[in-house]
């Protein structure tokens, strides 16, 4: 398996089809309701793969050959620019560079802002609310530690921590059933392992900054993880136990109405990061309108799931790249570390037996190379001739 330049741009053209799948999916409320969330998760997993793996494979990736625009294109970005002394190809590359040093130095600077801020923080005692909510959720859940923390410097409830959840509340009046309506819904983020995915997410965006389908990855995959958790709580609860966490949602995307989003959370996932209505509308829907059919989902994963993979096979199976004709003084004889390249045609060439499963290769009368018994008979068929020893 190798990586070219060519390839790579087949992997960013591939992964950003699947981010316009996920966009056009994720919207459709029906189709989330139909088929559940897992569509959704597998057109994220393929785009990421897509992204890290932008590979061909010689024994099965067939290359196309584009003349015209992409041998003009391809010319144009691999034609040393005299006052630079490098190529447009290689100039792109030192800005995509410098762009992945910024977006990521920023990421771990906002991290670390964001730890600072957690360690200053008091967590709340087993006399404070919701602590008594806290241990009665975690046990249902199986959640051994957490930690809950009351501010007002975030806006709306989160989740965070890699090793054990950590709950940010902020400083709203809400009820004792509030309370284990979010903390069951943060809970599930975590034990989802939401947080790695959203790091995953995170390191896709700062890596492929400049690609601006990927600020649409981000934000729709934030709204996947949000109905795939809401999607588990449903199937646990009868109609009465959806409203009333129906009505912990809007509660709290009220309460964080006109209320500026933290510029520093890395690693993080919160109930309500921007003014959306569609965004809630669609997660009240699938909450209210869930509908427990497991064969239909059987069904729905096993197809997406083969949709999928015939998807990421055919990515891999071509790779278009600008046809090159070399010109005729390389063809004819080039010098390589001392060795000289000639090209072998039927015309002027013939094949000797030499009756020991070898044959000897002549090339204008002079002795090129031995060629094995196997190799014979496809020459045979380009034209080759057999003449006996002379």
């Amino acid at each position: 398996m190798i990586v070219s330049v060519y390839s790579f741009l087949m992997a960013v053209c591939w992964s950003s089809l699947f981010i316009l799948l996920l966009c056009i999916c994720r919207r459709n409320s029906s189709f989330i309701l139909g088929f559940g969330v897992w569509p959704l998760l597998a057109i994220v997993l393929c785009s990421a793969a897509r992204c890290f793996l932008p590979l061909e494979m010689p024994s099965f990736t067939q290359a196309l050959m584009g003349s015209g625009a992409v041998t003009r294109i391809d010319g144009f970005f691999n034609t040393s620019i005299a006052w630079l002394g490098f190529t447009p190809v290689q100039l792109i590359g030192l800005i995509w560079l410098t762009g992945i040093l910024f977006f990521l130095s920023r990421s771990l600077r906002r991290y670390g802002k964001f730890c600072k801020l957690l360690r200053a923080f008091e967590p709340v005692t087993e006399e404070d609310v919701p602590y008594a909510e806290a241990q009665e959720v975690a046990l249902q859940l199986g959640v051994r530690d957490f930690a809950i923390f009351m501010t007002s410097v975030v806006r709306s409830p989160m989740v965070t921590g890699f090793c054990r959840p950590v709950v940010l509340f902020p400083l709203h009046p809400y009820s004792s059933e509030d309370y284990r309506n979010i903390l069951e819904h943060e809970f599930t983020h975590w034990k989802n392992g939401d947080i790695w995915v959203k790091l995953m997410a995170e390191l896709v965006r700062d890596i492929f900054w400049w690609n601006p389908l990927v600020y649409w990855l981000y934000s729709d995959l934030t709204q996947t993880l949000e109905l795939r958790c809401d999607i588990m709580i449903a199937k646990k609860r009868d109609l009465d136990g959806r409203i009333a966490y129906v009505h912990t949602l809007e509660k709290a995307a009220e309460f964080a109405k006109g209320k500026p989003d933290l510029d520093f959370l890395v690693a993080a996932i919160a109930e309500f990061t921007q003014d959306e209505k569609e965004r809630l509308f669609q997660r009240v829907n699938a909450i209210l309108n869930y509908k427990h059919r497991p064969k239909i989902a059987a069904v729905a994963t096993a197809v997406t799931s083969v949709f999928m993979a015939v998807l990421m096979v055919i990515s891999y199976s071509f790779v278009i790249q600008p046809y090159y004709e070399a010109p005729e003084d390389e063809i004819k004889e080039n010098i390589i570390g001392g060795n000289t390249c000639v090209e072998i045609l039927s015309e002027d060439s013939y094949l000797v037996d030499n009756h020991d499963g070898t044959y000897s290769l002549y090339n204008h009368g002079f002795l090129q190379t031995t060629v094995p018994d196997d190799f014979v008979q496809l020459m045979i068929e380009e034209g080759f001739q057999i003449r006996p020893d002379t």
